[in-house]
């Protein structure tokens, strides 16, 4: 059947809004990826980075969480199943903040030897 103008122009709009999902979906996949190679660092390449400039390392905390609430806000609206990435909204590494505002990394426990 032909579709009217309207009908037309709402397909349209459908089509852009799964294009902006699929976008904020790709994004949201591309923080989880970098934020995990992030914290993969060693512990002391983690602390170096963190302090060598506080400021900035707050400032970076504070943008990529703001913009992961952001998109993950926008996907859990839009509730599609295809568009199941989000982006992470915390450091993936325990931290520790000392009176002076330097970061200390909480190392990870070590793997436990579950053989008899």
């Amino acid at each position: 059947p032909t579709l009217t103008q309207a009908q037309q122009d709402g397909l349209l709009l459908d089509n852009l809004i799964l294009s902006t999902a699929e976008a904020l979906n790709n994004l949201a996949a591309t923080m989880a990826r970098c934020n995990a190679d992030f914290w993969s660092l060693t512990d002391e390449r983690l602390a170096t980075v963190l302090n060598t400039d506080i400021a900035r390392t707050n400032a970076v905390f504070s943008a990529n969480s703001a913009l992961g609430l952001t998109i993950n806000t926008m996907l859990d609206t839009l509730s599609l199943p295809q568009f199941s990435a989000r982006a992470p909204l915390v450091p993936g590494r325990s931290l520790e903040v000392g009176p002076d505002g330097a970061y200390s990394v909480v190392p990870n426990p070590a793997p436990v030897d579950t053989l008899p």
